[in-house]
């Protein structure tokens, strides 16, 4: 009996002991800070057994921090995971099912929120327009920086990012002047998603840099030793495992397996590993201690085998994108369970690849699995515009009547049988950035022609068609893109760019507006253009400062204002607002602006600056090879000043860097305004041989 008793308060001693080394809660007022890495996969990472690269950064976090190693997504997509991580429910609760055409629901409270009620300041700093305001996704911030600027003719809102280096920045300055009190910061970094440089291992080591210079930071500040800080992931990344490349189609563990660590304060129980399921989920019932739907991820540090907790995911994507079926998953223990039109069980530890499909070999658990996650299924309505004004506006061009309801009960094709045609797919982009456009068009037409219902290949495909020069193909091209998702922004920018280029001021307007609550900024930059070219200085420089905002920090809105004040005469004026873009630019180390310096050139040209003029024509072609426009101004340029021999090198540089119609019309009308007739039939001609449908190039071909 004395021996029984003994092990008894043995075991209630260390009990005592791991309870007083694991805190119930977070801390009350204790700095709280998270920080989300874009589509990392959590087997990517050395601190989960990967070789292939070194981070350093994250390797001294997670040994001050407990590491989780069984942390799945609600979803392979940035703005819905990121929903449900800080609002605690999954996204038929929140409303967010798609990176776009969502806003989130009024009535759920974000963790922001709920700290800020405890009196905590509250920040954030994004790198990604997927994570943009209007989503909703900022509500509770008293600081949410989400300025990135969107190129005109952007394919993808999912790929529009700045630099995390710039974001860590602006997360310190803002740190820094609240370190004082307790807050809550939300840094996000978009390394490593795609457009990888160049690879997606080499994004991840410049990912944990960024994270390595940030934890340096919260050092020298006195800020690391007592934060709490959550390091973890939205989704992972297909990397072709199972056919798809990026991610948001499949449901397989490399897109909903995500790191996960969480560093308490005094580094509190750091190099510990828990076994139990978890999900982002869990995040906002840690950082809050509120309940959610997740539970507290301290609840989990008691457990160090695999749960039977159910984990439960979804996407949309493909359902919305390319008219396939939506999916759902549900994780329990080492099962995962995908609901498919054919359906597919796997052993995670016996396969963690996920290659063999067990369901035939445990009914069972398919049986178990299936029961418990049809309930979670809730019927996700189309991304459509819910605006009455906007409604309004999209009936009246045309696209309310036929977008897709997705409510129905229709059966669709299983992603996995189809997901080999995103290497077809794959091809059409690649063949699309390495302007290879008419190949582009003849691969993506024909993806169209077998599945019509393919929205982002529509947008390529419209895009393509663009720079072939066949805009009333690619006008058609995207408003069938909008009949599908009358609210899918890039489409409509298409549509309103190739208007105003034709003199269609109205239709250009009318576009324009579609999309002011989705990207305002996008829709002032559109409309400053369109008062622009219409002469109605007075409205085109509303909208400009619109775009430049409150703090007169954003390149773009100086650009318009350089641009109106050129317009008008006001030379000098009009080269402050260019220097001012360029010097904005330079300081948040960005991407040359496309047509910053062509229109820097262009007003030193007309103020007798002819070397300076050059010289930025010339940096405006280095940046943008294949656009016309500096090439045309400078050739002109050249041709005042006599010089043949370089204006007949810079002819055939721009068919080297594009040999399109635009290109050869731009050459062909260039030689006419100088008054070479000749050169003009010559280079139109040159064009017809490889464009002979070209009817602009058979214009100028007659003279």
């Amino acid at each position: 009996m004395f021996v029984r008793n003994r092990f008894w308060l043995a075991v209630a001693l260390l009990v005592a002991a791991a309870c007083r080394r694991t805190p119930a809660a977070i801390a009350t007022g204790g700095p709280i800070i998270v920080i989300s890495v874009d589509t990392l996969r959590s087997d990517h990472l050395p601190a989960y057994g990967y070789t292939g690269i070194s981070t350093p950064a994250i390797d001294a976090l997670r040994a001050d921090s407990v590491l989780y190693r069984r942390a799945y997504a609600p979803c392979p997509l940035t703005l819905v995971s990121h929903a449900t991580m800080f609002t605690g429910v999954l996204p038929a609760v929140h409303g967010i099912r798609d990176n776009t055409g969502y806003v989130l629901e009024p009535k759920v409270k974000t963790a922001a929120e709920v700290l800020k009620s405890k009196g905590y300041a509250t920040g954030g700093a994004v790198s990604a327009i997927v994570l943009r305001s209007d989503s909703g996704i900022r509500r509770g911030f008293d600081f949410y920086d989400d300025e990135i600027d969107v190129d005109p003719n952007f394919l993808s809102i999912g790929r529009a990012q700045r630099k995390g280096d710039e974001t860590r920045e602006i997360a310190q300055k803002w740190i820094a002047e609240h370190k004082a009190k307790p807050f809550f910061f939300f840094l996000h970094l978009y390394e490593p998603h795609t457009p990888y440089e160049p690879t997606y291992d080499a994004d991840i080591t410049a990912a944990d840099g960024v994270v390595g210079r940030f934890v340096d930071f919260l050092k020298s500040e006195g800020i690391y030793d007592r934060a709490t800080i959550l390091f973890l992931s939205d989704h992972g990344e297909g990397l072709n495992d199972h056919g798809e490349a990026e991610h948001g189609i499949l449901l397989y563990r490399e897109t909903l397996q995500v790191p996960l660590l969480l560093k308490l304060p005094k580094s509190a129980r750091g190099g510990d590993s828990v076994d139990a399921n978890v999900g982002l989920l869990d995040v906002f019932s840690t950082i809050t201690d509120q309940p959610s739907e997740g539970v507290s991820l301290l609840t989990a540090l008691v457990e160090r085998r695999a749960s039977a907790r159910q984990i439960y995911s979804e996407t949309y994507y493909p359902r919305f994108h390319f008219g396939w079926s939506d999916l759902h998953s549900m994780i329990s223990g080492d099962n995962h369970y995908i609901h498919a039109p054919k359906p597919e069980l796997y052993d995670l530890a016996k396969d963690p690849a996920e290659k063999t499909n067990v369901l035939q070999d445990n009914r069972r658990a398919y049986v178990a699995l299936r029961g418990a996650l049809l309930p979670l299924v809730k019927a996700a309505q189309a991304p459509k515009a819910i605006d009455p004004e906007q409604a309004k506006q999209l009936a009246a061009l045309g696209y309310l009547g036929s977008t897709v309801d997705t409510s129905k009960d229709e059966v669709l094709p299983d992603p996995k049988d189809h997901i080999g045609k995103s290497g077809k797919i794959k091809d059409g982009f690649t063949a699309f950035h390495e302007r290879r456009y008419a190949e582009a068009v003849a691969i993506l037409g024909e993806l169209l022609r077998e599945n019509p219902r393919m929205l982002d290949i529509w947008n390529l495909y419209a895009h393509a068609l663009v720079k072939l020069g066949r805009y009333p193909e690619a006008v058609e091209a995207a408003r069938q893109g909008l009949r599908l998702q009358p609210d899918f922004s890039q489409l409509a920018v298409l549509i309103a760019n190739v208007a105003m280029e034709q003199g269609r001021y109205d239709e250009a307007e009318k576009h324009a507006r579609l999309i002011e609550k989705e990207t305002p900024i996008e829709a002032h930059n559109l409309l400053a253009q369109i008062y622009l070219l219409q002469k109605d200085y007075t409205r085109a420089a509303a909208e400009a400062k619109a775009v430049t905002g409150e703090k007169s920090d954003r390149p773009f809105g100086h650009i318009l204002l350089g641009r109106i004040a050129m317009e008008q005469g006001r030379l000098d004026e009009a080269l402050q607002h260019f220097d001012a873009a360029l010097a904005m630019n330079a300081a948040k180390k960005r991407s040359p602006i496309a047509k910053l310096n062509f229109f820097r050139a262009d007003c030193l040209a007309r103020m007798g600056r002819a070397e300076e003029a050059e010289a930025g024509f010339r940096a405006e072609i280095a940046a943008f090879p294949e656009d016309a426009a500096a090439y045309r101004n400078l050739i002109l340029l050249y041709a005042v000043q006599g010089k043949n021999a370089e204006a007949t090198q810079l002819i055939f540089g721009l068919e080297k860097e594009s040999p399109t119609p635009p290109s050869y019309v731009a050459i062909s009308e260039t030689l006419k305004m100088i008054g070479d007739a000749r050169g003009a039939r010559f280079w139109a001609a040159r064009g017809l041989e490889k464009f002979p449908e070209n009817r602009r190039l058979q214009t100028l071909m007659r003279g």
